[in-house]
């Protein structure tokens, strides 16, 4: 498996190292990221783990089109006080369900490296 890393931290705060098969826009609204994912609001509820266990993230799904745009709960917070921050990554990549085939996007808070090498 091979590895991307990049200079952007996760909704914890933590660096991130993800597949190569994700693809990372960044430095948008919310709004930016509506409108490039052709929606125009994000109905979401909180997201379950694999034994459906509640977690930290929230999911809007859209199954006619099996597309899924998760935020953590806190970044979501952040969205509620002001949807004008402009510092949002937009991860997506595809995923394999029960069903098959679907689209993954997760929503995270871009912070610049301090130094590049």
């Amino acid at each position: 498996m091979h590895l991307l890393t990049f200079n952007f931290l996760n909704a914890w705060g933590v660096w991130a190292i993800l597949p190569n098969n994700v693809k990372i826009s960044y430095q948008m609204t919310l709004t930016e990221i509506k409108s490039k994912l052709d929606i125009t609001s994000l109905e979401l509820n909180t997201a379950t783990d694999a034994n459906d266990n509640p977690t930290e993230w929230m999911r809007h799904w859209d199954n006619d089109n099996r597309v899924a745009i998760s935020i953590h709960k806190e970044l979501v917070s952040e969205l509620q006080a002001d949807a004008n921050i402009s510092s949002l990554a937009l991860q997506t990549e595809t995923r394999t369900g029960d069903k098959g085939d679907y689209t993954a996007h997760r929503v995270v808070k871009y912070t610049p490296a301090e130094a590049t090498l």
